[in-house]
């Protein structure tokens, strides 16, 4: 399982001063993304925080890696560029082409073609989750501040101690602020199954019968108990709103999105509509980042996308990366319900450790052919 172990040697003048700059600019920008006191109204775009946060990544992996050109980063880098052309390609046939959306993608092509070291992940991980009290700032809830606590917690799966002690101090708290910043349904079941899903890893791979006897009775005393005292306002809350008088709604049941994805589906090309895509309602996009992608640049790219996504998933199947598998599931789950394409020009944090955690995912995967290149990857001592 590829959790990263921290020590003392790597917290240096350097690191305090990389992830004071990281932890600065993912409060910046959460603020921006919850729209705090209007401060949207005040900037035109939010292109130029992504392009900061992305050049101070790009500024340490020129002074600590190196680019790879091994087989299978070469492989799913044609893919990913083939996406891009069609990406760009779109961009040109609906009239929509941003440079500073260009340019955040170019610069995200390079961070994927170098091997990512250990010490930038603590970093980057680190800066995410300290940021995360200033979701507190604003005083009402919102779906984009619940998933953006959701994958930063995930992604903390990296550093924490796989011990039971450990998950429990660090899960309570964040469901506790999870329910202070949201009503999301997906945010809030998201969190449960990746935090079930964590908890069953560690009490059940490789461990005692009799801790595996403990685990399945406290699971299920858990369960039990959570379903006689709250049976009902569970019910309420993830399901009950799809159900009125006619009977069951899926437009209910997604929050109207439904018929959002009907009509992008109805309306879908080959190259898309480009941003005027989602001109038929007053919402700003489809809250999946399938549909957004398939009406902003088209078949061909959102084909191209699944294929992006698939292999990504699919390379962090492992029992070595499956911290990794936990954040790109909840990334997946999250987006079929709550944000746009990849995430992206909207919201930072997450989508940056998306990138980060895909270029590492490639460093780990190729270290994979020599165990004991892995083991080295791995540990820090």
């Amino acid at each position: 399982m590829a959790r990263i172990n921290m020590h003392r040697s790597y917290f240096t003048y350097e690191a305090l001063l990389f992830i004071a700059v990281f932890t600065v600019l993912f409060v910046i920008t959460n603020i921006v993304m919850m729209d705090y006191r209007g401060i949207q109204d005040l900037i035109s775009s939010q292109d130029p925080f992504m392009i900061l946060i992305l050049g101070a990544i790009l500024a340490y992996l020129y002074k600590n890696s190196k680019l790879s050109f091994a087989p299978l980063r070469k492989a799913f880098l044609a893919l990913w560029g083939l996406y891009l052309g069609f990406v760009f390609l779109s961009m040109f046939i609906a009239d929509h082409f941003v440079a500073t959306e260009a340019l955040i993608l170019l610069m995200v092509t390079v961070i994927l073609a170098y091997k990512i070291p250990k010490q930038l992940i603590i970093y980057l991980v680190l800066a995410a989750l300290i940021s995360l009290p200033s979701l507190l700032i604003i005083d009402h809830t919102l779906n984009e501040s619940g998933a953006t606590l959701v994958m930063v917690i995930t992604a903390g799966f990296l550093i924490v101690p796989r011990t039971n002690r450990a998950m429990i101090l660090y899960l309570l708290p964040a469901f506790l602020l999870l329910n202070l910043i949201t009503t999301s349904r997906t945010a809030m079941g998201t969190f449960l199954l990746i935090s079930a899903f964590q908890l069953a890893w560690i009490n059940l791979y490789q461990t005692p019968g009799r801790q595996k006897r403990w685990f399945f009775g406290a699971a299920a005393g858990a369960v039990v108990a959570i379903l006689v005292l709250f049976a009902g306002r569970i019910y309420r809350f993830f399901i009950g709103s799809s159900l009125d008088s006619g009977g069951f709604s899926w437009n209910d049941l997604t929050s109207i999105r439904y018929e959002l994805w009907a009509t992008v589906w109805h309306n879908r090309q080959w190259f898309g509509e480009g941003h005027s895509y989602f001109d038929f309602t007053e919402l700003l996009h489809a809250h999946n980042i399938l549909f957004d992608t398939l009406g902003r640049y088209g078949i061909i790219a959102v084909i191209l996308f699944i294929l992006v996504l698939a292999s990504i998933w699919v390379l962090s199947i492992t029992k070595y990366t499956l911290s990794i598998f936990l954040f790109m599931s909840a990334y997946m789950l999250i987006g079929m319900f709550e944000y746009n394409y990849l995430f992206m020009f909207v919201y930072f944090s997450p989508i940056v450790l998306f990138f980060i955690l895909t270029a590492y995912l490639l460093t780990l995967r190729e270290a994979h052919t020599n165990v004991i290149e892995l083991k080295k990857a791995l540990r820090f001592d």
